[in-house]
């Protein structure tokens, strides 16, 4: 009889023991992971400028090189070479020279499907080291405005610099390839100047006769890694 207690009492302890860890809840956490920020390199060239030159006297070339910094943020750094003219209200004016700009660009929306591409804004720092031939500049009577001739100046080394908000999208073209286009509403911020003479026309920033410019970038970049 007393044997028989034991193993009664043997087999409820057991089968006690058995079903709490059945019962035991699962202490595994899952630990949520967000994916790294990819760190994409894209380099690229301007075509706007190009087809410019077919039907303006704006000739140059532009290059970009575009950093992925986190998920939204890219820096961008901009550098071109252009020749230009100024020809209006008596004024002849030649420039040639370079330009850079600096700046970054923030991504306000991206495909799901590749982050790559999306609609952008920004901003750019520009500046501008150049050659400046003034071959016609009109010469006024101090009484009565009125032309009494005209003069010119020989080439003169200036420099320009402003800013720029930028609006943008880029697109994949395939596979690696990319296509951007990009406007810059621009301000000029200030000059060295020949002889106090303010600038007509600026490298990378374009005619000077009003507050506000619009340079353009259009062009395709190549995603290095």
């Amino acid at each position: 009889m007393a044997l028989q207690r034991t193993l009664l009492c043997t087999l409820i302890l057991a089968s006690s023991l058995g079903f709490a860890q059945e019962k035991q809840p699962n202490t595994t956490v899952v630990k949520d992971s967000i994916l790294p920020a990819p760190h994409h390199l894209f380099v690229g060239v301007d075509l706007f400028n190009p087809v410019m030159a077919a039907f303006t006297d704006r000739q140059g070339a532009q290059a970009m090189v575009s950093y992925q910094l986190n998920h939204q943020w890219h820096a961008v750094v901009e550098v071109g070479f252009e020749k230009n003219k100024f020809d209006e209200i008596n004024w002849k004016v030649d420039v040639d020279g370079i330009y850079a700009k600096v700046g970054a660009n923030y991504y306000l929306a991206n495909d799901a499907t590749n982050p790559s591409n999306g609609f952008y804004a920004g901003f750019r720092l520009a500046y501008a080291s150049y050659n400046q031939t003034i071959n016609q500049y009109a010469i006024r009577d101090i009484n009565s405005n009125t032309i009494i001739g005209y003069g010119e100046r020989p080439k003169a080394t200036v420099s320009s610099y402003w800013a720029e908000f930028v609006v943008g999208a880029r697109v994949q073209l395939y596979k690696k390839f990319y296509g951007d286009l990009s406007l810059h509403p621009s301000v000029l911020i200030g000059s060295k100047k020949d002889d106090g003479i303010d600038p007509l026309i600026i490298p990378g920033y374009g005619k000077n006769s009003g507050p506000f410019n619009l340079p353009i970038f259009w062009g395709i970049s190549y995603q290095l890694f």
